[in-house]
């Protein structure tokens, strides 16, 4: 059976649809790793791309090489 590509992002940044949190606005936003910050942490807006239910894509705000805490 044939296959059907609608889309490929060869090179997208992709990350854990769970690491995403929404404010009141529905921005989404994570939180990254960073010593010396309250927490260690510091909670970072994001643009999201297309995901599929696991992973989804993300545009802008973040690069390879970020650390994202991740829900335990």
């Amino acid at each position: 059976m044939p296959r059907i590509v609608l889309e490929e992002h060869p090179s997208a940044l992709l990350i854990p649809e769970s690491a995403i949190t929404y404010d009141a606005q529905k921005h989404p936003f994570v939180d990254l790793v960073v010593a010396g910050a309250p927490n260690g942490r510091r909670k970072t807006a994001i643009k999201i791309g297309v995901g599929n239910g696991t992973k989804i894509e993300v545009l802008d705000g973040l690069k390879p090489g970020d650390k994202l805490l991740l829900p335990g």
